[in-house]
């Protein structure tokens, strides 16, 4: 299957573009914000206030050194902890964070390009096939234009071409996405010649993403069952010595001893003790008990009898004591 891959040295630019503006949106910042600490430092102020609705309230700086400035805070020594840590109602001075800037303008290159790419991809069959000199084609224009044209042959072996226009523009301040600058790309695109047939090959990847994700999310399913089937298997054996005290425990119950307190609490309660029912209720419960003791002993050497309830569902210790009442 052919698929539109965009030209490098086009991507290069859009970065280049990106980042030289990124850096020069954010340089303005980096001296407004320089200028205003050194002055509050010359008035003798340790830090800035702001109105909001509670009223005037210091200013936090923390959230800032998680953008793209490199901020120096004042240091303190924290009585808590016996370390020097930031102040961050005191900035001492800042500079443009260039591996952030970078990142940032690196993640926007891909997003404009990933668009590019999706807009060309969308016009292509999958049964096409592009002349691979097609992306040479591509140049760049005047006013951030990016066009040209990707040619190519159907399954029949006739001629088509892909024209794109890549307008992209930019942002800045509280109407980008990172506060301070971002890329924004518009496309006209159109196909010419023999007509598209068939699936896309960008509906092809979408497909095929689509499926990766599903076999990614079965996987993760299968490997959690296939751990939680191991755990079952242990079941048998672990259950077996919970059920056996149980079954004592009943026993205990109606046993001579046990039916001559229960009488004694009656007496001392106030209240008829019916012994033929309890004996009767009792004994129902140990045979219930028994019949899961059985069938555990019995899975301890069938584990095939064992999956299959698994399977259906009976996959817990409370299920299994669930389906058999106990």
């Amino acid at each position: 299957m052919a698929q539109f891959k965009f030209p490098q040295n086009l991507a290069d630019h859009l970065e280049n573009e990106i980042y030289n503006k990124l850096i020069a949106s954010v340089q303005i910042d980096v001296d407004r914000y320089n200028a205003m600490w050194a002055k509050r430092e010359q008035e003798g102020k340790t830090f800035h206030t702001e109105q909001t609705w509670h009223g005037e309230e210091k200013i936090y700086w923390y959230a800032k050194s998680k953008g793209l400035l490199d901020i120096t805070f004042h240091q303190e020594m924290d009585s808590y902890y016996k370390k020097m840590t930031n102040d961050y109602y005191r900035p001492m001075s800042c500079i443009v964070d260039l591996k952030a800037c970078f990142e940032n303008a690196r993640e926007q290159r891909n997003h404009s390009v990933a668009l590019a790419e999706q807009r060309v991809n969308s016009h292509l069959a999958v049964t096409d096939q592009l002349d691979i000199r097609s992306t040479d084609d591509l140049k760049l224009g005047s006013h951030n234009l990016i066009e040209g044209c990707v040619t190519g042959l159907t399954n029949d072996s006739e001629h088509f071409q892909i024209q794109l226009q890549m307008m992209y523009n930019y942002r800045y301040g509280e109407n980008s996405a990172n506060g301070y600058m971002t890329q924004y790309v518009q496309f006209r695109s159109n196909r010419y010649g023999a007509r598209q047939e068939g699936k896309s090959v960008q509906q092809a990847i979408t497909d095929a993403d689509r499926q990766a994700k599903r076999d990614e999310k079965l996987a993760i399913q299968n490997e959690k069952q296939m751990a939680k089937w191991a755990k079952f298997q242990k079941l048998p054996v672990v259950m077996e010595k919970w059920i056996d005290k149980e079954i004592k425990t009943l026993a205990a119950i109606i046993s001579d001893e046990g039916l001559a307190k229960i009488r004694l609490q009656a007496q001392q309660m106030n209240y008829e003790f019916d012994e033929a029912w309890k004996i009767k209720s009792i004994t129902k419960d140990i045979e219930t008990h028994n019949a899961l003791r059985n069938d555990l002993r019995h899975w301890q050497n069938d584990e095939t009898g064992l999956k299959s309830l698994f399977d259906k569902g009976i996959d817990t210790r409370n299920k299994l004591k669930e389906m058999y009442g106990v």
